[in-house]
C-alpha cells in the first residue's frame, strides 16, 4: 500500500512538472521543448494523463494570444498538434480541439493553399447531433457546413471520390434533419441557360 501511495505522489509530481513546462513552453514558443514533452517525457504517464496533458496543450495553446498561428510554421509544432489529437480525452474544455481544428484549417487553406491536409484537418471536428448541452453539439446546417468546406477542399486537388464521401455525408444530415429547401420563383434553373 505504501508502495502504491508513492507511485501516485510520484506520478502526480511527473504530471505537474510537464503541465508546467508545456504552459512555459506555450507561452516562450519553445517548439523543441514541447516536442520533447510529447514524444518522449510523457511515454512515462499513464493513457489518462497522457490525454490529460493533450487536452492541456490544446487548450492553454488556443488561449494563447501569441502561440498561433506562427506556430503553425513549425513542423515540430505540427507532430506534437498530430499527436495530441490522437491522445484526447472524451471532452477537452470549451471544445479547444474544435477551435484547433479550425485555426489549423484556416491557415492550411490561406495560407499554404494545402487543401487535402486542410480536409483531413476539419473532417477530424467532433460533431455532437442529439446533446444540445454538449460542447460539441453543432446544429444541422453546421454539420453539414463542415462537409461543405471539406468538400469543397478535396475538389480544389482534384480529389473527387473524398469531395463525393463528404458531399455525401453533408447530404445525409440534411436528409435526417428534416430540413427542407423550398425554391424561390427568383432562382434560375439549368434548363433556362440559353434563354
Amino acid at each position: 500500500l505504501l508502495l502504491i501511495s508513492l507511485n501516485h505522489i510520484k506520478s502526480n509530481n511527473i504530471m505537474e512538472a510537464l503541465t508546467q513546462t508545456v504552459s512555459t513552453a506555450i507561452q516562450s514558443s519553445d517548439y523543441t521543448q514541447l516536442s520533447l514533452v510529447f514524444t518522449s517525457q510523457w511515454q512515462s504517464l499513464g493513457q489518462g494523463e497522457q490525454r490529460t496533458l493533450a487536452a492541456h496543450f490544446i487548450k492553454s495553446a488556443v488561449a494563447s494570444p501569441t502561440f498561433f498561428p506562427a506556430a503553425f510554421q513549425s513542423q515540430t509544432i505540427l507532430s506534437v498538434i498530430t499527436a495530441t489529437l490522437a491522445h484526447l480525452p472524451p471532452i477537452v474544455e470549451g471544445a479547444a480541439d474544435t477551435q484547433l481544428r479550425q485555426l489549423l484549417f484556416d491557415y492550411k487553406v490561406n495560407e499554404e493553399d494545402d487543401y487535402s491536409t486542410a480536409a483531413r484537418i476539419l473532417s477530424g471536428v467532433r460533431m455532437e447531433a442529439s446533446d444540445e448541452n454538449s460542447v460539441y453539439y453543432m446544429t444541422p446546417l453546421e454539420r453539414c457546413d463542415v462537409f461543405v468546406k471539406v468538400a469543397e477542399c478535396y475538389l480544389e486537388e482534384d480529389l473527387t471520390v473524398e469531395a463525393e464521401g463528404a458531399v455525401t455525408k453533408a447530404g445525409t444530415i440534411i436528409e435526417n434533419s428534416g430540413i427542407t429547401f423550398v425554391k424561390n420563383d427568383n432562382d434560375n434553373d439549368n434548363d433556362n441557360d440559353g434563354e
